[in-house]
């Protein structure tokens, strides 16, 4: 049996109170409920009225210090994605503490254009087994207009303290697709070249409010220390457009690009990019892989 579409509402943009709404109400509920995995069914969704407004776009590029006459494919849908993903995540019962964005693969296809509609399509399709104690979960999205591709991302998150009870009921992963997927040696690539960036502690903050990404773990110390954290660290994805939007500024022209996560970026601090032609590194001082990738 095929399944059926959800339509999703964005809430158009995270400045509203309609998002903001349905956001904390969801990620409060999320840190307090009982821990579980059970996928019941595959999951489909589609939002039919994306619009990047002109000035969210501004927005964009003023948190990276982006000179607009340059083109970066910033992923301006964050928010509405989030919106698809926050509803699987409260079908399957998992605690947020307990879930790790561990990679993302992006594809721009064609340039964003500001004020025009675009259909997003989200495929969340299976959660497998990957160890006795963690879970894998794949998430797809594709931004389109008239039938047209525009951006392709896949997500891969990592789901950890996998209960036993609900471990028997999930398909073992036989792809070894996440296999040893966080581990690479700090060795500096071959003919790099190296981008000094310092992480301002505002940084996370004005990411939340122009992603729509508000988890507290990114914005206060103390909930940063309450996950174990020694203080907070920005986004996953405030690290990838941030690092998108150097290799931009560096000449770069991306057509693809991928992200690994291996340890938090924390805010105030200086972190030092390396990259080639066909792949980067992002490096803290005392020379530790914090994240790395494949570009074009």
């Amino acid at each position: 049996m095929k399944p059926e579409i959800e339509y999703i509402s964005n809430h158009k943009y995270p400045g509203t109170m309609a998002y903001k709404r349905f956001f904390y109400k969801n990620a409060f509920k999320a840190v307090l409920r009982k821990h579980r995995v059970k996928f019941k069914r595959r999951r489909i969704g589609r939002d039919e009225h994306f619009v990047l407004y002109p000035h969210w776009q501004k927005r964009w590029y003023s948190l990276f210090e982006v000179s607009e006459n340059l083109y970066v494919p910033f992923t301006y849908s964050d928010f509405a994605r989030a919106v698809g993903f926050m509803e699987v995540i409260d079908e399957l019962g998992v605690n947020f503490k307990h879930l790790l964005h561990l990679k993302s693969e992006m594809w721009f296809y064609q340039d964003l254009v500001p004020k025009d509609v675009y259909v997003i399509d989200y495929l969340f399709d299976d959660v497998l087994r990957i160890k006795p104690d963690k879970a894998a979960m794949i998430g797809l999205t594709a931004i389109n207009r008239d039938g047209e591709v525009f951006v392709k991302t896949k997500d891969h998150f990592v789901i950890k303290e996998l209960p036993k009870r609900d471990a028997i009921y999930l398909q073992e992963d036989t792809s070894n697709e996440f296999k040893g997927i966080s581990r690479i040696p700090a060795e500096l690539l071959e003919n790099s070249k190296m981008i000094e960036i310092f992480i301002p502690s505002h940084l996370a903050i004005h990411y939340g409010y122009t992603s729509g990404d508000l988890i507290s773990v990114h914005t206060t110390p103390y909930m940063a220390t309450l996950f174990g954290f020694d203080r907070p660290f920005i986004q996953g994805l405030c690290t990838t457009n941030l690092l998108i939007s150097r290799l931009c500024m560096a000449g770069v022209k991306l057509k693809h690009f991928t992200i690994t996560f291996a340890r938090p970026v924390y805010v105030r601090s200086t972190v030092y990019l390396y990259y080639t032609d066909k792949e980067y590194q992002l490096q803290d001082k005392n020379n530790n892989v914090l994240c790395f990738g494949e570009i074009n």
